[in-house]
């Protein structure tokens, strides 16, 4: 199917109801039927695209929600080594709300960026499966290098280590 802004279907006369109506619903929900023409052995009809651009309000409020975004990220990276809580404060000053989960999320998939990752996977590395990952955690701390007890759990996995279920 062809991405234009109209369609034209000919139905030949004679056509069967079922066929006709399966020939002009063939381009989708997102157009509509502006007329049926009789021509020289059937019917044309003329199909139109339903509008697709969004309204001034949306394209704004997109922008906004961009903008919020990465100055929400500068935030976070910048203040890495604080507490969530502290970050989630600094965040709701700026006029961005992010909850400790969204900033937990971020801290997560952003953790590599701190340039630390070989030396909290060398730690990690000395220490027995035997202790909590909330342990882990506030050991890491001291070097600072701030990661989350689910990045403690996914590197033990990937490095083939029983993993405790703490939920910490």
């Amino acid at each position: 199917m062809t991405e234009t802004a109209t369609i034209v279907i000919d139905l030949p006369e004679g056509t069967p109801a079922e066929e006709a109506a399966r020939a002009l619903n063939e381009p989708g929900e997102g157009y509509f039927l502006v007329q049926v023409l009789p021509v020289l052995g059937g019917h044309r009809a003329y199909l139109r695209r339903y509008k697709q651009t969004s309204t001034k309000t949306e394209t704004a409020s997109a922008t906004a929600s961009a903008v919020d975004n990465a100055t929400a990220l500068s935030i976070l990276r910048a203040n890495r080594a604080k507490p969530l809580r502290d970050i989630v404060d600094l965040l709701g000053r700026a006029g961005i709300k992010r909850g400790r989960q969204w900033v937990s999320e971020q801290l997560d998939a952003t953790c590599a960026e701190d340039g630390r990752e070989e030396e909290a996977l060398a730690f990690l590395k000395g220490y027995d499966p035997g202790y909590e990952a909330k342990d882990l955690i506030a050991e890491l701390r001291y070097f600072p290098v701030k990661r989350s007890a689910a990045w403690v759990r996914q590197k033990w996995a990937e490095l083939g280590r029983p993993v405790r279920a703490d939920k910490s």
